[in-house]
This record gives C-alpha cells, structure tokens and sequence, in this order.
C-alpha cells in the first residue's frame, strides 16, 4: 500500500512551509516506480526531507523543483528507474534524445540544489549515451551529477 503522495506534497508546498524554510543537506526524491519502492517508503516515511512524485501530476522535474525550492539542499539524492542513459520517472524520462527539449525546466535545479545531484543507479552515466548524458546534465544545471548504488 502506497502512502499518500498528496499528503507529502500539501506538507512541502504550504505558503505555512515555505515561511519556516528548512535547510537539509541531505534531500530525497523517490518516484512512485522506483525499485524497492516499499522498502524505500518504509525507511522515510514521516521524514520531512522526503518528496515522493506523482505520476499524475506535472512532471518530476517541475515537482522536484517545487518541492525543493522550499528547503535549502545541499545534496539532491533521487531513487527513480535507470538505463544507460535514461533516467525514468513515471511522469517523464530524461534522455540524451530530449535533453535540450528539457533544458529550461532543468535548469531550475541549480537555484535549488547546492552542490550535487546523486542518482541512486549502477548504470545510468554507464556507456556513451549514459555519458553524454551526464555531460549535458551538469553543462545546463551547472551542479555535478554522481551515480550511486
């Protein structure tokens, strides 16, 4: 059983929120299809530097920005579905196909995220497209993209 993806956004995105803005080294992101999604739930649930996206909503990278334009971060973590050189949230992909179609949403990553963006995968900046890929990630947003596992 999923919890509430609403409940979390009403939390991040109320105008009380965004008056007692928090500073998070650490911020986290898990897509609704992310592998290990329960085991991921079960781990931060209830914690305030958590954003679980919405396949229904607006795509992932305007949520992820929403979201985290009412913290301070220093390290973007996000657990999402991976492919060399594919990053797939269940609203939309990011590719080296349509990168620059993204570019301007992407961007405004680098106004809320202070250092790095950490994708929790063994495989996506893996291959030429997966490094392409991280190339032009970190030429739009001017942060550093990292794979972990």
């Amino acid at each position: 059983m999923k919890f509430s993806k609403t409940i979390f956004a009403f939390i991040l995105l109320c105008p009380i929120g965004l008056a007692f803005s928090q500073s998070y080294t650490d911020y986290f992101v898990i897509d609704e299809i992310a592998q290990n999604y329960e085991e991921l739930e079960a781990e931060y649930i209830g914690q305030t530097n958590v954003y679980w996206t919405d396949g229904n909503s607006i795509n992932a990278i305007e949520q992820i920005s929403n979201a985290a334009n009412t913290v301070q971060v220093e390290n973007l973590h996000i657990y999402v579905p991976t492919k060399p050189g594919a990053i797939v949230f269940s609203s939309i992909a990011i590719t080296t196909l349509n990168i620059d179609e993204l570019a301007e949403q992407l961007t405004t990553w680098s106004n809320v995220v202070g250092k790095q963006v950490v994708i929790h995968s063994d495989v996506v900046f893996t291959g030429a497209q997966g490094i392409l890929l991280k190339q032009r990630l970190e030429e739009i947003t001017g942060l550093a993209f990292t794979m972990q596992n």
